[in-house]
């Protein structure tokens, strides 16, 4: 959801159902507005009020948000984002607030915080676990000192990692002071946030989104992701799901309006450029795949050039400012090029 209208109608239909199922008052049902869009940022007070009686509490999202706002601010060439994995929500100070601020909306009206999501997924190489844990951890300890009580986890292999920040900053007796409970102390104000513009975080996009793709394809709404497969280093791969696929496609064609220059590189961002890392990036993954699953490989390498064209379809279409989503489309429209 991303206004008060839209939560207003939901509580007809909460309504609706009780009357419908005949619910007595020891059927409860309760909702948690996930807040994952710019325009419910600004509203999520008043969202949380017209759920009425089956508002639970408000959660953080954090990609779709990131991908929302650069939808809003596409066209501005004083926006133009760095690389998407500079963007952190606890060193970016004005994403900080935005979250800050649905802690204090919560605290508020005994509402419940509920923090992001620990994306690492579980490996066979315990040294990439103790990475992943370690991250995830201190992703969560900042979470619950923001006043949060709880965030989410890919898998169950890492729930207890992610869960123990928050119980045992709940057992130090901390408690929210009356600043924290005020959500005018953490005005809504949307920057550019710092970091590098390079053509290896445009890379690691367009990775992103042929493998997100290529998971679509064979009917997974989300994948394990490591956009850095075949590079040097160990690291966890991520679940990652449309959001993901969001940003990275908005992030992409963003630096491809403003002809934006890589300060790794020097290498102009365009559509021609653009093409020619989805050419590579397909190509390396073929290399991976073939050596993984020779005897499969042909019906592999077809999903993965498919997914390719459609990577570029998607991109081009965010150039020209349609943010339609991959569901809104026929596969046969995504493959025309």
């Amino acid at each position: 959801m991303e206004s008060v209208s839209e939560a207003a109608l939901y509580k007809e239909i909460f309504d609706e159902s009780r009357e419908y199922l005949n619910l007595n008052d020891s059927n409860i049902i309760k909702a948690i507005i996930l807040v994952e869009s710019l325009p419910a940022v600004f509203q999520m007070e008043n969202m949380l009020h017209a759920l009425g009686k089956y508002a639970a509490g408000l959660n953080a999202a954090r990609w779709d948000l990131k991908a929302s706002i650069l939808e809003f601010i596409m066209t501005d060439p004083n926006s133009v984002w760095p690389d998407r994995f500079d963007v952190d929500i606890k060193t970016t100070e004005f994403m900080s607030n935005i979250f800050r601020r649905l802690v204090a909306v919560c605290l508020k009206h005994n509402a419940v915080a509920i923090g992001g999501m620990a994306t690492a997924l579980p490996s066979s190489d315990e040294e990439i676990n103790i990475i992943a844990a370690n991250s995830i951890q201190s992703d969560k300890e900042w979470e619950a000192k923001q006043g949060f009580i709880r965030g989410w986890s890919a898998h169950i292999y890492h729930m207890k990692t992610a869960s123990d920040p928050f119980k045992n900053w709940e057992l130090t007796g901390w408690k929210p002071s009356p600043e924290l409970k005020t959500p005018e102390n953490f005005p809504v104000k949307i920057e550019t946030p710092k970091g590098k513009i390079t053509s290896e975080g445009t890379r690691r996009n367009i990775r992103t989104i042929i493998e997100y793709v290529e998971g679509w394809l064979n009917g997974r709404g989300a994948k394990g992701i490591d956009s850095l497969e075949g590079h040097p280093g160990k690291r966890p791969a991520l679940m990652e799901d449309l959001a993901t696929a969001r940003i990275s496609v908005g992030q992409v064609a963003q630096r491809i309006i403003h002809n934006t220059i890589s300060e790794d590189d020097g290498i102009t961002h365009n559509i021609e450029y653009i093409q020619s890392l989805i050419n590579s990036e397909t190509e390396a993954i073929l290399k991976i795949r073939k050596k993984q699953s020779p005897d499969e490989f042909s019906s592999i390498e077809e999903k993965y050039k498919q997914s390719a064209k459609i990577t570029y379809k998607w991109i081009k279409n965010y150039t020209e400012l349609n943010f339609r989503s991959l569901g809104s489309y026929s596969k046969k429209q995504l493959l025309e090029v």
